[in-house]
C-alpha cells in the first residue's frame, strides 16, 4: 500500500512538471513557478523537477530563494546544468564568491556545454569575482579559454598573470567519469552507462576478459529511455548472447579504465548451470542403464536448507584479524581506523586494502600508518570492487595469521570499546557458530532503535561521548546473549576460522562492486552447518550508503536478483525473519537500559541529540502524556505541551499506539517514549502486559497524566492513574468521547445535528463504519465517557463552543476553556490586490468533514459559469486529481508547519476559505489564515465560527449553502477587494 501510495505521489508530481513545463513555453513565469513548487513538494528528491524550479525562481526574479533548491539539486548528482544553474542563481542573488565557486565545478568537472549564452554568464561571474577570466574542456578535447578577449593556454591549466582562470586546473578524471551497470539477460547484457561529466559524449566500452585484456569495444549511442530524464543522459547497453558466443568467462565491461558495476559477469553461467541440471536429471533417470548420483539433478538450493551441523573447538583466546576495504571517504576512513586502533588488543592484525582509491588523502594516510607499522596495506592498481577487496584481505589474514579468526569492517564505521572481544566471546560460545554482526544504526536486519529504517526514517548516527554511552549500555542490556538470524551483515561481519576454511571466499565473479556477497557466504556456511547470530550486546555505529552514487540502486537491485535465483526462497526466508522478529526482547532491553539512565535530569542523552550527559542529582518530576500518533492539531499541542513541561524541569513521557515495522498499528499495544529519546521497542500489549508497563512508570516520578486522545489504545490505559495514584485530566480535541465516527459528520455528507436518540447514532455507524478502533454502541460508549470525564481532575475544552457541547451531553461537567491561540495578538489583515480573477485559499488536508465535495462543488461551478474566481489549496486533499481537472484549482502539496504561513502569503489570495462542516473544537487552519494577513470565511458552525465573531476579521455563512450560493458570496464579499 505504502508503494501505491509513492507511485501515486509520483504521477502526480509529474502532471504538476508537465503543467509547469507548459506555463513555462507559453511565457506564464509566475504560473509555472506555482505549478514547480507543487511538483518539487510532492517529489522533493526528484532532481529534474528541483532543477526547473529552481530555474524558474529565477526567471521569476527569486534568484535568493532558488539557491538552496539548486544546492540540493547540484549536491545531489544533478550534474553541469545544476551547477551551471546554480552558478547563475548566486550571481544573480549578489553571491559573486559562491557563485564563482559553484562556476569553477561546472568548468573543471565537466566539458562546456553547447549553449551560445553560456559564455556570457561565465564572463560575468568571473569578472564579479575579480577573476581574470574563465577556461573550460571543448567538445573535441581543446581548452578555450576567455580573458578580455585573450586566449592563454599551458597544457590544461590556464592563467593570466600567474591566476589562474575560473575553471583552471581542468579536472579531467572528473570529466572522464563513466557511471552505470551491466547485468545479465538472456543470456547476454544489458545495462546503460554514460558520462556526467561530458554527457553529449557516447560512452566507449572496453569488452574485456576476465584479466581485462580487450576483446571488442563497444559505443553505446543510443538513450536508455527507461533510465534517462532531464539531467540524466544514460546510453543502452544491450549485447545479445549471440554475440558472446565463444568468448571465455567471466567477462568485463569496462569503461574509462574502470569496471561498470555488475562486472565481471557470466552471461552464460544460466545456459550452463541448465546444461548441468539437464545432464543430471538425464543421468539420474536414463533411458537405458544404471540410475546415477542424482545429487546434482537437485539444482535448486533453497536459501532455507540447513546442512549437518558444523564443528569447531572452542578458543575463547583466539587472535583476530580486521580486515578494512578502502575505497573513498577520507574522513570516514580515518574515523574507522582511528576508532579499530583504540579498541582492538595489542597485537592484533589490522589489514587494509586500498581498492585504488581516487583520493590523495586517503592513499596518504595509508602510506603513513603502513610506514608507522600500524596496518598491513594491500593496494590494488584498478579498482576491483567490494568483494575482491575482501578476498584480496582474507587471503593476506589466511597468509599471514594462519588461524586467526577475522572481521570483514566496512572503512565507514566506527567500533566502540570492547566490540572485538565481545563478537569473539559470542562466536567461540558454541561449536557451530560461524558468524557473528553487532547492532548498529543502519545494518538491515540488525539495525537499532528502528528495526526497519528507511532512507525518509532514518537512525540517527552517533559519535564520539554519545556513541560510546549507547555501547555501554547495549552491554549492559545484552552482553553475552546471541540470537540466530538467517544471514549476517557485511558492515561487520566477524567469521570464524573454521567456518571461512569451510565456505571460502567472497563471490566476487557473482556480484561484481559489491551488496549481497556476504549473504552469499552466509547461506553456503548454512548450507555446511554454521549458524549465524545477532550480538545485541555490541553496537557499532555505520554512515552506510557511501559507494556507487546512482547506480547504487540498479546494483542492489541486480544483486538481489541474483541471490534469489541461487537460492529460491530467500526473500521469503528474511521476510519470515523479519516477521516473527527474535530480535524484539533484546532492541526491548536496550531500550529499557537507556530509558533508567535518562531518568533523572532533563539535561540527559538521547539517541536524537547525540548527546552524552547522564542523569543526575536528585529524580525530576514527570507527566504523563496519552495521545495518538496520527499527526495534526493534536500533536502541534502535545509537542507544546512538552515544551512547556521541559522549560519547568518536568520530563514529558509520551504512550502512543505502536506501530509494526511496515507502518501498521498493533492492536491494543502502546509504546513509551518522551520527546527526545527514541525508544520504539518499549511496546506493551494491554491488558496483558499492564503490570509491566506500571513497573516501568513507577520509578518515573510521574505527578499526572493528560489524556489527549485515546485513538489506536485500549481503555486499560486509563486505569494508570489510579494504579501510579495521580490525578488525570482530559484535553479535548474532537468528539471521540461522544460519537463513534469522533466528528459528527453523518449521512449525507453533512453535520448530523447531533440527534438525542443514540439509534440514529448505531445507524449512521453501521451505514459509514466508525473512526474508533473499539467496537461499542453508542449508548455504552457515553456512559463510559461520562465516568471517565467525571473522575477526571480537570475537563480542558480549547473553545466555547466544544464546551457547550459537552456539557449538552453530559449534564453536570465542569469543562474549562483554555484557548491553544491567543487570536488577540493576530495582525490585521493585509488583501494583496485582485488580478483578473478573485483567488480564494483553501488551507489543510481537505477530507470529506473539513469540505472536500463543498471546494469540488464550488471549482465546477466557477468553471461551468465562467466566474472571476479560482481557488488555491495550501495543503492537499483525499483526490487531488479531481480539483485540479476543474482547472479552477492549484494545489501546492503537503507543507511544513515552519513554511505554512510564507507559502499561503505566496498564493496571492484575497481571502482564505476554510469549508470545514463539522463543529471543529478549535481550528489551527484559522489562526494559519490570520498570520498570513487573510480575512476568512468559514460556515456557521462549531470554534471556527466562534472565533470569526470573536476576533472580527472575517464573515460567517449559513451551514448548508449550496456550491453556487457559496461562489455568489466568496465574489461579492467587500472587504476582500479594498
Amino acid at each position: 500500500m505504502a508503494e501505491t501510495a509513492v507511485l501515486s505521489a509520483q504521477r502526480v508530481a509529474l502532471s504538476a512538471f508537465q503543467s509547469g513545463q507548459a506555463a513555462l513555453q507559453a511565457d506564464r513565469v509566475a504560473e509555472a513557478r506555482d505549478w514547480f513548487a507543487r511538483a518539487h513538494r510532492l517529489a522533493p528528491t526528484d532532481l529534474s523537477i528541483g532543477l526547473m524550479f529552481g530555474v524558474t525562481l529565477v526567471r521569476h526574479g527569486s534568484p535568493a530563494e532558488a539557491v538552496p533548491v539548486l544546492r540540493r539539486v547540484a549536491d545531489g548528482g544533478g550534474g553541469r546544468a545544476a551547477w551551471i544553474a546554480l552558478a547563475s542563481a548566486q550571481h544573480a542573488a549578489g553571491h559573486s564568491t559562491d557563485a564563482a565557486a559553484s562556476m569553477r565545478i561546472a568548468l573543471s568537472r565537466y566539458r562546456l556545454p553547447d549553449d551560445l549564452g553560456f559564455a556570457t554568464i561565465a564572463d560575468a561571474i568571473a569578472d564579479a569575482a575579480g577573476l581574470p577570466g574563465w577556461c573550460g574542456l571543448r567538445e573535441d578535447g581543446g581548452l578555450e579559454c576567455r580573458s578580455g578577449g585573450k586566449l592563454v593556454t599551458r597544457g590544461l591549466r590556464a592563467t593570466v598573470d600567474r591566476q589562474d582562470l575560473l575553471g583552471s586546473p581542468i579536472d579531467l578524471a572528473a570529466i572522464q567519469v563513466c557511471e552505470g551497470v551491466v547485468a545479465v539477460r538472456d543470456g547476454g547484457v544489458a545495462g546503460w552507462a554514460w558520462h556526467p561529466g561530458d554527457p553529449d559524449r557516447d560512452p566507449v566500452l572496453d569488452l574485456c576478459d576476465a584479466d581485462g585484456h580487450m576483446l571488442h569495444q563497444i559505443v553505446a549511442d543510443t538513450l536508455d529511455l527507461a533510465v534517462a530524464d532531464d539531467l540524466r543522459r544514460p546510453r543502452r547497453i544491450a549485447i545479445p548472447a549471440a554475440a558472446l558466443h565463444g568468448l571465455a568467462m567471466p567477462i568485463r565491461l569496462r569503461c574509462a579504465g574502470r569496471d561498470l558495476p555488475g562486472s565481471p559477469l557470466d552471461p552464460q553461467a544460466p545456459v550452463r548451470a541448465a546444461v548441468v541440471l539437464a545432464q543430471a536429471v538425464a543421468a539420474a533417470w536414463p533411458l537405458l542403464g544404471a540410475p546415477a548420483d542424482s545429487a546434482l539433478a537437485q539444482a535448486s538450493v533453497p536459501a532455507g536448507l540447513v546442512g549437518p551441523p558444523a564443528f569447531a573447538a572452542s578458543q575463547p583466546t583466539r587472535p583476530v584479524a580486521v580486515i578494512v576495504p578502502v575505497y573513498g571517504g577520507a574522513s570516514l576512513v580515518q574515523a574507522c581506523l582511528a576508532s579499530v586502533f583504540a579498541t582492538v588488543p595489542a597485537g592484533t592484525k589490522v589489514i587494509v586494502v586500498d581498492d585504488a582509491s581516487p583520493e590523495r588523502e586517503i592513499v596518504d594516510t595509508l602510506s603513513e600508518l603502513q610506514r608507522s607499522k600500524r596496518i598491513r596495506l594491500i593496494r590494488h592498481s584498478e579498482n576491483r570492487g567490494f568483494p575482491a577487496a575482501c578476498n584480496a584481505g582474507l587471503r593476506a589474514a589466511a597468509r599471514l595469521a594462519g588461524t586467526h579468526d577475522v572481521v570483514l569492517l566496512n572503512s565507514d564505521t566506527v567500533v566502540t570499546a570492547g566490540w572485538l572481544a565481545d563478537l569473539r566471546a559470542l562466536v567461540q560460545e558454541a561449536p557451530d557458530i560461524g558468524t557473528a554482526t553487532p547492532l548498529s544504526n543502519d545494518a538491515s536486519i540488525l539495525s537499532y532503535p528502528k528495526p526497519a529504517p528507511s532512507a525518509a526514517n532514518a537512525n540517527p548516527i552517533l559519535a564520539g561521548p554519545a556513541l560510546a554511552l549507547l555501547a555501554r549500555q547495549a552491554a549492559t542490556a545484552n552482553r553475552g546473549i546471541a540470537v540466530e538470524i538467517p544471514t549476517g551483515v557485511g558492515f561487520c561481519l566477524y567469521i570464524r576460522n573454521e567456518c571461512l576454511r569451510a565456505v571460502g571466499v567472497l563471490r566476487e565473479d557473482l556480484f561484481a562492486q559489491g551488496y549481497g556477497e556476504e549473504n552469499d557466504f552466509c547461506l553456503r556456511a548454512r548450507h555446511l552447518g554454521w549458524r549465524h547470530v545477532g550480538a545485541p550486546g555490541v553496537y557499532v555505529a555505520h554512515v552506510g550508503g557511501q559507494s556507487f552514487g546512482a547506480a547504487a540502486a540498479a546494483l542492489i537491485s541486480r544483486n538481489l536478483a541474483v541471490l534469489e535465483a541461487r537460492y529460491p526462497g530467500y526473500h521469503t526466508l528474511i521476510a519470515a525473519f523479519q516477521a516473527e522478529d527474535p530480535l524484539a526482547a533484546a532492541r526491548c532491553r536496550l531500550d529499557a537500559v537507556r530509558w533508567r539512565d535518562g531518568r533523572g535530569s532533563v539535561e540527559r542523552g538521547s539517541v536524537e541529540r547525540g548527546s552524552a550527559k547522564r542523569g543526575r542529582g536528585k529524580a525530576r518530576q514527570a507527566v504523563l502524556l496519552v495521545t495518538h500518533d496520527s499527526g495534526g492539531g493534536v500533536e502541534r499541542v502535545v509537542q507544546e505541551r512538552c515544551t512547556q513541561l521541559r522549560a519547568e524541569g518536568i520530563r514529558p513521557i509520551l504512550l502512543r499506539p505502536a506501530r509494526d515495522r511496515d507502518g501498521r498499528l498493533v492492536a491494543d499495544c502502546c509504546a513509551v517514549s518522551d520527546d527526545q529519546m527514541l525508544t520504539p521497542n518499549l511496546r506493551f500489549a494491554l491488558p496483558e502486559a499492564l503490570p509491566e508497563l506500571l513497573d516501568l512508570l513507577k520509578a518515573d516520578g510521574i505527578t499526572a497524566m493528560d489524556v489527549h486522545h485515546l485513538l489506536g489504545h485500549h481503555h486499560m490505559v486509563l486505569r494508570l492513574a489510579d494504579l501510579l495514584g495521580i490525578p488525570h485530566d482530559f484535553h479535548i480535541h474532537d468528539y471521540a468521547m461522544i460519537c463513534p465516527r469522533i466528528t459528527f459528520f453523518g449521512v449525507g455528507g453533512r453535520y448530523c445535528g447531533e440527534p438525542a436518540r443514540t439509534a440514529v447514532c448505531d445507524a449512521c455507524v453501521a451505514d459509514l463504519g466508525r473512526v474508533i478502533e473499539e467496537d461499542i454502541p453508542t449508548t455504552s460508549l457515553r456512559a463510559r465517557s461520562a465516568n471517565d470525564l467525571a473522575g477526571a481532575r480537570r475537563v480542558v475544552a480549547p473553545s466555547n463552543d466544544a464546551a457547550t457541547r459537552l456539557r449538552r451531553h453530559f449534564p453536570g461537567l465542569s469543562v474549562d476553556v483554555a484557548a491553544l491561540e491567543d487570536d488577540r495578538l493576530t495582525p490585521d489583515v493585509q488583501v494583496p490586490p485582485q488580478g483578473a480573477r478573485r483567488r480564494v485559499v483553501v488551507i489543510g488536508a481537505i477530507g470529506p468533514e473539513k469540505g472536500y465535495d463543498l471546494l469540488l462543488g464550488c471549482a465546477r461551478d466557477a468553471e461551468a459559469r465562467n466566474l472571476a474566481l479560482e481557488f488555491c489549496l495550501v495543503g492537499h486533499s483525499m483526490d487531488d486529481a479531481r480539483l485540479l481537472e476543474t482547472k479552477r484549482v492549484f494545489i501546492t502539496g503537503r507543507y511544513a508547519e515552519a513554511e505554512a504561513i510564507a507559502l499561503i502569503e505566496a498564493q496571492r489570495g484575497q481571502l482564505a476559505w476554510l469549508p470545514s462542516i463539522w463543529p471543529e473544537t478549535w481550528c489551527f487552519t484559522l489562526g494559519l489564515a490570520w498570520q498570513a494577513r487573510l480575512p476568512v470565511v468559514a460556515f456557521d458552525i462549531g470554534a471556527q465560527a466562534e472565533r470569526i465573531r470573536n476576533n472580527g476579521q472575517g464573515w460567517v455563512l449559513p451551514l448548508g449553502l449550496a456550491p453556487a450560493s457559496i461562489n455568489n458570496t466568496l465574489i461579492t464579499l467587500e472587504r476582500a477587494v479594498n
